[in-house]
């Protein structure tokens, strides 16, 4: 009798016992440099990516010699989606000031890389059982973004340099006659 009682309360704890919660290991590289910090966003399933729902986990991790490295534990098992940026100026936000594009650098789970929209969902989703998951982003700055930046920052250096040459022009022709 003691046995088939034991037997039934080990069945129960099997049955009602949640499943084993599980890690993923994330390293970050792709950095410019080690200022401000690594911002990862984990989601959870296909809905969280979509924005559906709220996200898994975010962290704010320290970047040296141009890496971060982070943990995710205790995530339940299932599928998930990271993305990360290098928040240079740590105000917890992939900035997007110029036609929506990102002027931070970013990258997605799995090593996927886009320079518009949002990746594939089955290419970037990560699998998670009880065992450790190990992730590699390397982030990598949009290419449009980066012209956007230049052409905002340069483009009014070049007009004010060609206005200097064309009045230091006008200048000496006028000193000459």
């Amino acid at each position: 009798m003691k046995q088939k009682l034991a037997l039934c309360a080990l069945i129960a704890a099997l049955g009602t016992g949640a499943a084993a919660a599980a890690d993923i290991d994330l390293t970050i590289t792709g950095f410019g440099d080690d200022t401000g910090l690594a911002r990862i966003v984990v989601m959870d399933g296909e809905a969280g990516y979509r924005g559906e729902i709220p996200v898994a986990q975010i962290a704010s991790v320290p970047i040296r010699a141009g890496r971060a490295e982070w943990r995710a534990d205790d995530l339940p098992p299932g599928r998930y989606a990271i993305i990360a940026h290098h928040d240079r100026d740590g105000d917890g936000a992939l900035n997007r000031p110029f036609l929506g594009l990102p002027q931070e650098p970013y990258g997605y789970s799995n090593g996927v890389w886009t320079s518009f929209g949002l990746p594939d969902w089955e290419a970037v989703a990560v699998d998670l059982g009880e065992a450790p998951v190990r992730q590699a982003i390397r982030l990598r700055m949009n290419a449009f973004a980066a012209v956007s930046q230049m052409a905002l920052v340069g483009l009014p250096a070049l007009v004010a340099l060609f206005g200097a040459l064309a009045l230091l022009r006008r200048l000496r022709r006028t000193a000459t006659i």
